[in-house]
């Protein structure tokens, strides 16, 4: 009845024992399609959680259950259904407990014009507010005086306010930092000690930072976030209680991620790749263990109707995604075949994608091409778990 009331869709009747046996007794709309899932994946997924859940339900317990799950996936063929969580590692993010402290936004970004834009504003409102700043500053006019700054001093005389009159001076969150794309260090080039400990501070120190992405882009998105990565940052990080770090092993791995608030009109997951980065908490992101299956097929069949469907319909009707819904997903091993196919769909996206983003092709022109790439693939991932 959510279109109409008065006509409501209606099901032909299902036995009550159907809602009893499904995995976590989830009530689920009786649709043809869905009652076909349900006969030919039910048994298996129920089989597979009961197996599997409670090892790889944490980033910890997948830790710990290193080796059995190593051979678990060694085993593993064509066909054969696994749980997502089973061949990936990864988990929620970080949190700075101080954005404005520790993030710079790239210069070459949309996000960086806004910034330039608001901070004479911020700056403002922060002398009307307190007026012992209005008296350090002297009687200036925010625009003219932030313009003649240079962004080093602009970030030292943002922080030393902050530092004086509290962390929301300028409003909770508020990131007022920029920086020049060549002042961002090659992930590929870190040491361990550097990506787990921080990066001295006389080079290059800020290091890709992913935060999400409310607009609900697929495939590809390039995040505007750079993040401090220097020792003092990482130490702070690590032991400030405002802060979340847990040393997690799966920074600056290339992996997957999507939006953790699902919007209830769009149909899809909204996954994308994620480069070798820093990930926020609004960043949940899960990374492939096993070369045999890279992240690339993971977006692929995230992105799938088929997927979508089975999320909203078994898993969670919610519009909160966390990373657990995500760990049960059933995966199905494809064959190699099947693996380049998910590849060539997804070079196709991912690229359109990019070049949407660099301007060099218009949105119109983008989404005509993703329209195609979008019904190959639900095809391809229809006919993968025979559900045609």
């Amino acid at each position: 009845g959510s279109k109409d009331l008065k006509a409501p869709i209606t099901f032909a009747p299902i036995k009550q024992s159907v809602y009893l046996e499904t995995h976590n007794a989830v009530i689920f709309r009786p649709s043809e399609r869905n009652l076909k899932i349900w006969s030919l994946y039910n048994d298996k997924i129920k089989g597979l959680c009961d197996t599997w859940w409670n090892r790889i339900n944490t980033s910890d317990k997948i830790k710990q259950n290193e080796s059995h799950l190593n051979q678990y996936r060694a085993s593993l063929k064509p066909g054969d259904m696994v749980l997502l969580g089973c061949l990936t590692e990864g988990g929620v993010g970080l949190q700075t407990g101080d954005n404005g402290k520790f993030l710079a936004v790239r210069k070459s970004s949309k996000v960086a014009t806004s910034i330039i834009a608001s901070r004479p504003q911020k700056l403002a409102e922060a002398m009307k507010r307190n007026t012992t700043i209005a008296k350090e500053l002297g009687n200036i006019n925010p625009n003219e005086y932030l313009a003649k700054l240079s962004e080093t001093q602009i970030a030292h005389i943002f922080d030393e306010l902050k530092d004086k009159y509290g962390r929301d001076i300028f409003g909770q969150g508020y990131v007022f930092k920029i920086v020049d794309n060549d002042e961002i260090a090659d992930v590929k080039t870190l040491t361990e000690d550097e990506k787990s400990n921080g990066i001295s501070s006389g080079g290059k120190y800020y290091v890709p930072y992913d935060k999400g992405d409310k607009g609900g882009n697929r495939w590809y998105f390039e995040s505007p976030y750079a993040i401090e990565w220097t020792k003092e940052s990482v130490k702070l990080l690590k032991t400030d209680s405002k802060a979340r770090y847990q040393g997690y092993t799966f920074f600056f791995k290339e992996g997957f991620c999507w939006n953790n608030v699902l919007n209830p009109k769009a149909r899809m997951l909204k996954t994308k790749m994620k480069e070798a980065s820093v990930n926020d908490v609004g960043c949940m992101t899960l990374c492939t263990i096993m070369q045999s299956l890279p992240n690339y097929y993971f977006v692929g069949i995230l992105n799938s109707n088929l997927l979508f469907d089975y999320y909203r319909e078994f898993i969670n009707c919610t519009v909160n995604i966390q990373i657990n819904d995500i760990r049960q997903l059933p995966i199905l091993i494809p064959t190699d075949e099947q693996l380049r196919e998910f590849n060539n769909i997804f070079d196709k996206a991912y690229n359109i994608k990019k070049m949407q983003f660099a301007g060099a092709i218009s949105e119109g022109t983008a989404n005509e091409t993703l329209e195609q790439a979008q019904n190959e693939l639900d095809r391809l991932v229809d006919e993968l778990y025979g559900i045609e």
